[in-house]
């Protein structure tokens, strides 16, 4: 292994699962290995996916823009979680933000690979 191949940066990213496809597409084009864990959570209990990959820090900013590319942030309205009057037959509508990322970066002090 060459100094440009050691991983010496994990990053654990967290994206919405309808756009995790179109990511997962791009980090496989450009050579990013990664591994795909399937999760649920947040505010909306939504799918997510949360994918980690090590990388050598060189490649941190191609890494960075191919995430800013894929996962956008867009408002959409759920029902909120209130129990309307029996008078009101629509649900009260809330605007929330959906899909984009959050990335933890951690270096990695050691790295084995077997």
């Amino acid at each position: 292994m060459t100094a440009n191949n050691t991983i010496d940066l994990l990053f654990i990213i967290i994206v919405a699962s309808d756009q995790a496809g179109e990511l997962t597409d791009k980090l496989v084009q450009n050579r990013f290995y990664f591994t795909r864990i399937d999760s649920s959570g947040g505010f909306l209990e939504q799918a997510t996916v949360s994918l980690l990959a090590g990388i050598h820090h060189d490649r941190q900013e191609q890494l960075l823009e191919l995430i800013r590319a894929c996962c956008h942030v867009r408002r959409m309205y759920i029902p909120a979680r209130v129990e309307p009057p029996m008078i009101q037959s629509q649900p009260v509508m809330i605007e929330a933000e959906v899909g984009g990322a959050t990335i933890f970066i951690l270096e990695v002090e050691r790295f084995e690979q077997f």
